[in-house]
């Protein structure tokens, strides 16, 4: 098992969050917009395995599957999420919607991000806890302990270079949409601190959650008094009260106390592919070509089971964190809001003379891989790459794996009787390693590193190579008598580098440089 983490520099405990959004129905909706981003590369922050993938293939079934249109689903993957362009794309929604009204909207992020509270760790302060005011972490996400700093009364501990919390809870609470799902499959994603920011932002607040059956995990909500929120001191900058009957569906991996984990068994996030699992059970299941709708309590009530009867090395994936849902009025008044509506692909009804098939063939250039598997819409086949796979008419679901480096890659093939269906996949990428002295706060060109990959000596800094398989590898640099070890992710789209800052101080009883902190 893979938790989702990020590391805070001799200042902070091991901060764990992935994050992930879910969908909504397309097929009934005039005028759709979806936000998806999924960062498995960082470049200060430890990688992820399958965050990127997972926002790839949710963007494909919105896409491919549920009759979204591309221009309006935004995905941001890896180097391409800053925070700047994260920020962008929500504030253009914003400004789009003030003007013309969603009937739905969906924000899916997967990456990392942290819990609600901090603890100090190695100062003199040591085991004091504060609050703080950031939530996600973009792709330029800085853990260097100079760029955290105390707020207002000191309590409070911000960075600039994530995601603010109460931001994202006032921005997702001025777009206006008939309807809006959030999903969040992260370590912490249930936190009160988020939640009750865009609670309060819709004139809501939470009262409990239920703790078994059909209930379990799911908020119970009650509409405060529009004179309590008059009363606040901003009262002039709160949303207007969400009155207008819009509903929303915010879905959250797990408590806010909990950290929730990736796996390799499973080739995902474990929220993430019990969402999968269940959308592909519901196309296997329906008949070809029948259009079904996945409800938002089909889907809860499904993850949930998922979650319970899903095991890896024999303890269910329920048994580290359990999902929640917060449903906006009421569960009881949005329960029926449909998620996503897909097509069936069972042809068991159909007569055999009728079912036509296509030809489907994934090209690569690598002859030395032998162990790549292939998934179609969920189940393994036999075939391997550069060869033929017949498959019924009508969209798949396929899935590229390396089980060596755990590098998934999914696309929707659209197959036909009379047009062959040919995809060429890359499978390596590239790695720069650069170091960098900081003296007195300036950055300069730095000493040469020893650097090995997955246990080898490849080079010395500066380094970069071009044909590194896709997926994890071990990276540790030595410099003198300090050494870093990390876990990279190499995508054959998104090309990585990793700085390695040593900060340069003159010993106090003599004229010598040591380093004092190596930032990664």
């Amino acid at each position: 098992m893979n938790i989702r983490k990020a590391t805070l520099m001799k200042l902070f405990k091991a901060l764990i969050v992935t994050i992930t959004i879910c969908g909504y129905d397309a097929a009934q909706a005039t005028q759709s917009k979806a936000v998806v981003i999924g960062i498995s590369q960082y470049t200060e922050i430890n990688s992820l395995r399958y965050a990127d993938s997972d926002a790839r293939e949710f963007s494909q079934i919105l896409i491919d599957l549920a009759g979204y249109e591309k221009s309006d689903v935004s995905l941001l993957l890896n180097q391409e999420a800053t925070k700047k362009r994260i920020v962008d794309e929500i504030n253009k929604v914003v400004r789009e919607s003030q003007k013309h009204p969603l009937d739905s909207f969906i924000l899916m992020f997967a990456g990392h991000g942290i819990e609600s509270t901090l603890t100090a760790a190695n100062t003199r302060k040591s085991g004091l806890v504060k609050e703080t005011n950031i939530f996600l972490a973009p792709f330029d996400a800085s853990i260097d302990e100079n760029n955290f700093y105390s707020t207002g009364n000191g309590k409070e501990v911000s960075n600039e270079t994530f995601i603010n919390k109460a931001w994202l809870a006032r921005q997702l609470s001025a777009i206006k949409a008939k309807s809006i799902f959030i999903i969040l499959d992260s370590c912490y994603s249930g936190t009160k601190s988020f939640g009750s920011l865009f609670l309060e932002n819709e004139g809501y607040s939470i009262q409990s959650f239920g703790v078994s059956g059909s209930n379990n995990g799911v908020a119970s909500v009650e509409k405060r008094a529009l004179t309590l929120l008059k009363s606040s001191a901003d009262s002039k900058s709160t949303p207007e009260i969400n009155s207008n009957g819009r509903r929303i569906a915010y879905l959250a991996s797990s408590k806010e106390d909990q950290t929730s984990a990736e796996y390799d068994e499973l080739q995902h996030g474990a929220l993430s592919y019990c969402i999968f699992e269940y959308i592909k059970r519901v196309r296997r299941e329906a008949k070809q070509n029948e259009r079904v709708d996945i409800s938002i309590e089909d889907l809860y009530e499904n993850i949930t089971t998922l979650f319970h009867k899903t095991k890896v090395n024999g303890v269910p994936l329920d048994s580290a964190h359990q999902p929640l849902l917060v449903p906006i009025p009421d569960f009881s008044d949005m329960k029926d809001m449909v998620m996503v509506s897909v097509t069936g692909t069972n042809n068991q009804f159909v007569a055999v003379q009728k079912i036509k098939s296509g030809s489907l063939t994934i090209l690569t250039r690598e002859t030395m891989l032998s162990d790549i598997e292939i998934y179609v819409d969920g189940l393994k086949r036999g075939e391997s790459i550069n060869t033929k796979i017949f498959l019924p008419e009508g969209r798949h679901s396929i899935e590229i794996y390396l089980p060596k480096t755990g590098y998934r890659n999914t696309f929707i093939a659209d197959i036909s009787e009379t047009n062959p269906f040919t995809k060429k996949i890359e499978l390596r990428g590239e790695l720069y390693v650069a170091s960098l002295w900081l003296i007195e706060g300036v950055k300069s060109e730095g000493p040469i590193l020893d650097v090995l990959v997955d246990g080898k000596k490849v080079s010395n800094s500066p380094m970069h190579l071009d044909d590194l398989i896709a997926g994890s590898h071990r990276v540790e640099v030595n410099y003198k008598d300090v050494s870093k070890i990390r876990e990279i992710e190499i995508r054959p789209d998104s090309p990585l580098r990793i700085n390695y800052t040593i900060v340069k101080k003159a010993a106090e009883s003599q004229e010598v440089q040591r380093v004092r902190n190596v930032v990664f």
